[in-house]
C-alpha cells in the first residue's frame, strides 16, 4: 500500500525528529547568534562612549591631585583607620598618649591608588620605657620594592621621620612600604606577642609632580565594569521603550560617582575596580539566567508580567545584588561576622549539629538549616567565606521577586474581583484595573532599597538574611495559596501544596531562632483564624485547612524532634532563671533604662531601618490593601498578623528592661515595604503637592540608605545592628 501525503501542509512534510542533543546545539547557536546581536546593538551608540570617556578622563585627572592622607594607627573604623593597609602589625592599643600599633618584624604599610610619582612618607612613633628600650629593636629599617630606603633610630621619645619614596618604586602606583625591625617578647608570662616599635600615625602625601601614571590594570577593569553594567542594563530593558535613554541616564548618574570617589579616597579609584568587575559580571548573567526563568514562573503561577515589567524588576534585582555583593568583596568593607559564619558553617559541615550560641548573655540554640543547604555548593565554590557572601547577596536581591509576585497576583484577584462585583451592581460601570503592576515594582523596590536590608549585608547576618529570604518566600506562598482557594472558580488544592509549605516552615524553623518565634506566633494567629471559619463551613478555610495543618503542626514537629529537644534541659533552666530573676537575670545584665530603649527604637528602629517614611506611611497602606476588595484581605490579614508580631516584642523590652530580640523589626520589613507602596501609589493620585511630598521622602529614604551602603563600605564605620 502507498500512502500519498498530498493532504498534509507543505511545512509538515520537511519536519522530521532531532536528537536532543542537536536540539540543544541548536538552541545554543541561536541563544549565543541572539546574544552577539544584543552586544553589536549595545555597542553602536554614541552615548556610551561619551561615558567612557568621560569616566577615563576623570581617573586621569584625579590620580594628578596632590594627595595628602593621615592614617590613625590603632583605628579599625571610619575616616582615616588603619585597615587593611596596615599588615603584620599586632592588634591596636589606646594608652594616655592615643591608639598605636606595635610593629612585628617586616610589618607592611600598603597604599594602592597614588600614582607613579614620588611621594613623602611620615611616620610617627609612640615614646618607649628605658626598659623596652635595653630589650627591644636599636633601629627600624625601610624598605621598598626589595631596595633599602631609609634606616630610623629608636629612640625613648619617640620620632617622627619624613622618608622620600621614588617614583619608580612605586609599581603601578601602590606604595608597599616594609617596617623591618628586631623583635622581642614581654616580661608578662600571660603575654607571648613578638613586639617591634609602636607606630602612632602614618601620612602619605604626593607633589605636583606632572604628569603621574595611574594604576592602568584599575583602569582598564573599571572602564570593563562600565561597559558590562551598560551592557546588564539594556538586557535587562530591552523590551523597555527608549531603553538606551534609561541605561544612559542610571550609567551618568553612577559613573561620577565613581570619578568622585576616586577625587575623594585614591584608594577606593583602585580597591574598588576588581569588585565592580565581578559583581557586574555575575549581574550579567543573572539577567540572562532569569528573564526566560522568571517569565515561565509567572506564567505557571498566573502572576501578570509583561514584557516592560520584567525589565524593571530584573534591573531591581541586579542593583540589589550588585552593591551588596560588590560592597561586600571591597577590601576595605566591614567584615561583619563572616568569619563566625564561616567557623559555623566548617562545623556544620564537619558534623557538628547542635551548635549553642549566645547573644546578649543569652545562650540559645543555632540551627544548621541555612549551613546544610549550602553545603552541597562546596562543591563548585571551595570556600565557605565567598559562598556565603554571594549567596546572601543572591537571595537579597532575589527577594524582589517574591515581594513583586505577592502584590502583583493579588492586585490581579482582587481586581477581576471588583469587576464582577460591579457587572452585576446596576448603579456602577466598571472601571480599568488597578495600576497593582506598579505598586508590586515599588513595594520590590522599598524592600530591598532601604537601609535595613543593607545593615544585615554588612553585619553579614547571613542565618538572618537566609531565613528571613525563606520566610519571605513563605508568605508568598502563603498569600498565593489562598488566592487559590477564594477564587470564584477554585482549582484542586493537590497534595504538593502541602509539601511545599511544609518544607518552607521547616526552613524557616530551622534556620534562625528569632524567626521561628515569629514566624510559630503569626502562623498560629492564621489557623486561629481559619480553623473556626473552616468548622463553620466557609469554602475557601475548608480549602486550605488541611495543607495549613500539615505544614504549620508538621513543620512545629519536625523542628521539635529533630533539633530543639536537643535543648530541652536548657531551656528548662533558662524559664527558671527568668521565673525568678526575669530576663535581665538570665542575661546577668543590670536593667536598661527606659528612655535608653525608647532613644534606641526612635533613632535605630523607627528612623535608621527604613528611613522613617515607609515605617509612617505603611499603616495607610495596610488600610489601602483591605480596599482593594476581599481577595486582598489574605494579604492585608498577613500584613495585620506580621506587625501584631512586631509590636508585641517592640513592647516587650519595655516590660523587661532587657535588650533580647528575635529580629521583630526584620520580620516586618516585607510589611512595611508592601504597606508603603501601597500608601505612595495613593499620595501619588492625590496631586501635584502630595506627588512633591513623595519625590522629598523618596529622596530622604534613598539618602539614608547610601549613608549605610557608602560609610560601612569605604570606612568600615559600623551601621546600627538590625533588629
Amino acid at each position: 500500500m502507498q500512502i500519498h501525503n498530498q493532504g498534509l501542509p507543505h511545512a509538515a512534510q520537511r519536519v522530521a525528529p532531532q536528537h536532543p542533543a542537536l536540539s540543544f546545539q541548536v538552541w545554543l547557536l541561536r541563544a549565543l547568534k541572539a546574544e552577539g546581536q544584543a552586544w553589536q546593538t549595545a555597542l553602536s551608540y554614541p552615548a556610551l562612549y561619551i561615558l567612557l570617556f568621560g569616566m577615563a578622563l576623570g581617573f586621569l585627572v584625579a590620580v594628578q591631585v596632590p594627595l595628602n592622607y593621615s592614617i590613625d594607627v590603632g583605628i579599625e573604623e571610619g575616616y582615616g583607620g588603619d585597615l587593611p593597609h596596615l599588615r603584620n602589625f599586632n592588634t591596636a592599643e589606646q594608652d594616655s598618649h592615643g591608639t598605636y600599633r606595635w610593629t612585628r618584624d617586616e610589618a607592611r604599610i600598603v597604599m594602592p591608588g597614588l600614582g607613579q610619582r614620588a611621594v613623602t612618607v611620615r611616620l610617627d612613633f609612640f615614646p618607649i620605657s628605658a626598659e623596652v628600650l635595653a630589650i627591644g629593636p636599636s633601629e627600624i629599617e625601610l624598605w621598598v620594592q626589595g631596595e633599602p630606603l631609609a634606616t630610623l633610630p629608636v629612640q625613648m621619645p619617640g620620632g617622627h621621620y619624613s622618608i622620600r619614596v621614588p617614583s619608580h618604586l612605586l609599581e603601578q602606583g601602590t606604595l608597599d612600604l616594609l617596617i623591618r625591625t628586631a623583635t622581642f617578647v614581654p616580661p608578662d608570662p600571660d603575654d607571648p606577642r613578638s613586639l617591634g616599635t609602636p607606630l602612632d600615625r602614618v601620612t602619605v602625601s604626593t607633589g605636583t609632580s606632572f604628569p603621574a601614571a595611574p594604576d592602568w590594570g584599575a583602569f582598564g577593569l573599571w572602564l570593563a565594569a562600565a561597559l558590562l553594567a551598560w551592557a546588564t542594563m539594556l538586557r535587562a530593558l530591552d523590551a523597555v521603550p527608549r531603553a538606551p535613554h534609561w541605561a544612559t541616564g542610571l550609567l551618568a548618574g553612577v559613573a561620577p560617582l565613581v570619578v568622585l570617589s576616586a577625587f575623594l579616597d585614591r584608594r577606593a579609584g583602585h580597591s574598588g575596580a576588581q569588585p565592580a568587575l565581578i559583581a557586574t559580571v555575575i549581574s550579567y548573567a543573572l539577567v540572562l539566567a532569569l528573564r526566560p526563568t522568571v517569565r515561565y514562573l509567572a506564567r505557571q503561577l498566573d502572576i501578570p508580567l509583561d514584557g516592560r515589567t520584567v525589565g524593571w524588576l530584573l534591573l531591581i534585582v541586579v542593583l540589589a545584588f550588585g552593591t551588596r555583593y560588590g560592597g561586600r568583596l571591597y577590601p576595605r568593607s566591614m567584615h561583619g561576622d563572616i568569619g563566625f559564619h564561616t567557623n559555623r558553617f566548617n562545623e556544620v559541615t564537619g558534623g557538628y549539629i547542635y551548635i549553642v550560641s549566645r547573644n546578649r548573655g543569652v545562650n540559645f540554640p543555632y540551627p544548621p538549616g541555612p549551613y546544610l543547604v549550602l553545603a552541597p555548593w562546596l562543591l563548585v565554590a571551595p570556600d565557605p567565606s565567598y559562598l556565603l557572601q554571594l549567596s546572601a547577596a543572591l537571595v537579597e536581591g532575589l527577594s524582589a521577586l517574591f515581594i513583586y509576585a505577592m502584590v502583583a497576583r493579588t492586585g490581579a484577584v482582587a481586581a477581576a474581583w471588583r469587576q464582577r462585583q460591579q457587572h452585576h451592581t446596576a448603579t456602577r460601570q466598571s472601571r480599568a484595573p488597578p495600576l497593582y503592576s506598579r505598586i508590586a515594582l515599588l513595594a520590590a523596590g522599598i524592600y530591598v532599597f532601604t537601609a535595613a536590608g543593607y545593615m544585615t549585608t554588612w553585619w553579614s547576618f547571613d542565618t538572618h538574611i537566609y531565613t528571613q529570604f525563606a520566610t519571605l518566600v513563605l508568605i508568598t506562598a502563603l498569600v498565593l495559596f489562598g488566592l487559590r482557594c477564594c477564587t470564584a472558580a477554585p482549582r484542586p488544592i493537590t497534595p504538593l501544596w502541602a509539601a511545599v509549605l511544609l518544607l518552607l516552615v521547616g526552613l524557616v524553623f530551622l534556620g534562625h531562632f528569632g524567626f521561628f518565634i515569629n514566624t510559630a506566633l503569626l502562623g498560629g494567629m492564621a489557623l486561629l483564624i481559619v480553623l473556626p471559619l473552616a468548622w463553620r463551613g466557609v469554602a475557601w478555610a475548608q480549602m486550605a485547612r488541611t495543607p495549613l495543618l500539615v505544614a504549620g503542626v508538621g513543620g512545629l514537629c519536625l523542628a521539635l524532634l529533630l533539633f530543639y529537644t536537643a535543648y530541652l534541659w536548657l531551656f528548662i533552666e533558662q524559664a527558671r532563671v527568668t521565673a525568678s530573676s526575669g530576663l535581665t537575670g538570665l542575661a546577668e545584665r543590670a536593667p536598661v533604662p527606659r528612655w535608653y530603649l525608647w532613644q534606641v527604637l526612635w533613632q535605630v528602629g523607627i528612623i535608621q531601618h527604613f528611613g522613617f517614611f515607609p515605617l509612617l506611611l505603611a499603616p495607610l497602606g495596610v488600610w489601602q490593601v483591605g480596599r482593594q476588595g476581599r481577595p486582598a484581605w489574605i494579604m492585608g490579614g498577613l500584613l495585620v498578623g506580621s506587625f501584631l508580631v512586631s509590636l508585641a516584642f517592640a513592647v516587650l523590652p519595655f516590660i523587661t528592661l532587657s535588650t533580647q530580640s528575635t529580629r521583630w523589626l526584620m520580620f516586618s520589613a516585607w510589611a512595611v515595604a508592601i504597606g508603603a507602596a501601597f500608601a505612595v501609589q495613593l499620595l501619588w493620585r492625590s496631586g501635584r503637592a502630595a506627588r512633591l511630598l513623595v519625590a522629598v521622602m523618596g529622596g530622604y529614604v534613598l539618602w539614608n540608605t547610601f549613608v549605610f551602603w557608602i560609610g560601612p563600605m569605604l570606612w568600615r564605620i559600623r551601621p546600627p545592628e538590625p533588629f
